[in-house]
């Protein structure tokens, strides 16, 4: 159907039942907030401590999917991790859209690190609304099913079918288990729309790229000896390797060599749609050491460093890790003891990026945003098309054949990020835009 084909009385009928369902809105995502789904596969948390908090939430937002005329289906692919999916069947021969959510969270950290103490307080505050998971990504999911609610309060009928999803595991990259589970189970659509954050260069962001995510250690190995024996590792005639190595020492070298690489992918790694020097090597964590106790008392004989990588779209984890253990080798081959005791580098971890090119369901998102935000300058200068800031299921949709952009509220800054917030303004906006999106794309 194409964008000119639509009946703007009925685009205002919706947008004006949206404005009367808003305080139900900014309601049901504070009480969803409060709800904690801390992802249970998360590393270094008990699983049997923190599963349940998914399926709790999706069991409650199975009654507001259901009175926005959802045929509802809430199953476990593991014992209390329930996804949820709604389908708002179409009359006919029109194009089908998914709306997708991840309904999962990282862990809190500290609670004293939040506002009064509470990661989930769902508490409204000069516009904004406070809780672990109100940007990553709960606002996305409340606006898709608000965008639902109008277009049934209003009277849409669409011809096509409207696929809302809340799904489990996506903090975890768990995605067999929700996302990839939801297409096993028969939900497929013509195109797409995962309703994370894009919310960073400029207001909700139309995303139809993201990087690639990689996992990745350096471990270098020392030689231990007495501390008192420090002066022949470092001074002019001492007898340096021969004595002992600080596997500490030697990291710190990789580290500072790799920052250098990093420097150069800032020229060498390019994307239209990202911003210059997106593609990075971020050291997150550093452990090493003497054997046994963790004390200096002995010069350290291991170090390891862990990494996240963002690699461009157009290159795979496999070849990222090449060029990075080539550069590491060359750097280690200008210190005596590393040539002779080369490092290691590992990939553990990668989540695939993905590329959407000139789907026409990224016009028809632009164009709805754009009518969305009519009277709102701010907002208006939003809906542009820029590389999504970190990853997401839309990875593992478009794996499946199914074209997915990313469109969502909250600012990538806030996601992982103590007293996360999402502004208001937005969580509107981004119901309106996915109603609008709706009409154009599935027809009526």
């Amino acid at each position: 159907m194409p964008v000119t084909d639509v009946d703007t009385s009925l685009e205002a009928r919706v947008l004006a039942a949206l404005e009367t369902l808003d305080a139900e809105m900014v309601d049901t995502l504070s009480k969803l907030v409060q709800i904690p789904t801390v992802t249970p596969k998360y590393p270094g948390l008990s699983y049997a401590e923190v599963v349940g908090g998914e399926g709790q939430a999706n069991r409650f937002l199975a009654e507001p999917f259901a009175a926005a005329g959802c045929q509802v289906d809430l199953w476990e692919e593991e014992a209390g991790r329930a996804n949820l999916v709604g389908v708002v069947n179409g009359t006919g021969s029109g194009r089908s859209l998914i709306l997708n959510g991840h309904v999962d969270t990282v862990p809190p950290g500290d609670h004293a690190d939040w506002l009064g103490s509470d990661p989930f307080s769902g508490r409204v505050q000069d516009g904004k609304l406070y809780g672990l998971g109100a940007a990553d990504q709960k606002a996305g999911l409340v606006a898709m099913l608000f965008a639902a609610r109008a277009l049934r309060l209003a009277g849409a009928r669409l011809k096509g079918d409207l696929i809302l999803e809340s799904v489990v595991g996506e903090e975890s990259m768990d995605h067999e288990v929700g996302v990839t589970a939801t297409v096993r189970r028969g939900y497929r659509a013509d195109a797409g729309i995962v309703t994370e954050p894009t919310s960073y260069e400029h207001p909700l962001a139309v995303a139809p790229v993201s990087a690639g995510g990689m996992g990745m250690t350096v471990r270098v190995r020392g030689k231990a000896t007495h501390p008192g024996a420090r002066m022949e590792l470092i001074r002019a005639g001492g007898r340096g390797t021969d004595v002992g190595a600080n596997a500490v020492e030697k990291g710190a070298y990789l580290l500072q060599m790799l920052q250098h690489l990093e420097q150069q992918w800032g020229i060498s790694k390019r994307h239209p749609l990202f911003r210059p020097g997106f593609f990075t090597l971020q050291p997150g964590v550093i452990v090493g050491g003497p054997p046994g106790p963790q004390v200096p008392f002995i010069v350290s004989t291991h170090c390891r460093i862990e990494y996240v990588v963002w690699y461009p779209p157009d290159e795979t984890a496999d070849d990222i890790v090449r060029q990075i253990d080539a550069f590491v080798q060359k750097a280690a081959a200008l210190d005596p003891w590393l040539a002779e005791n080369p490092p290691e580098v590992v990939k553990w971890h990668d989540w695939p990026p993905f590329e959407v090119k000139d789907h026409p369901i990224q016009g028809v998102l632009q164009e709805a945003h754009r009518r969305a935000a009519a009277g709102d300058p701010a907002l208006a200068a939003g809906g542009r098309l820029e590389a999504f800031w970190a990853v997401c299921d839309a990875t593992f949709l478009n794996r499946e054949g199914i074209p997915t952009v990313v469109y969502g509220p909250g600012n990538g800054a806030q996601c992982h990020a103590r007293n996360e917030w999402v502004a208001l303004s937005e969580v509107r906006q981004a119901a309106r835009t996915y109603a609008l999106a709706a009409l154009r794309w599935c027809g009526t």
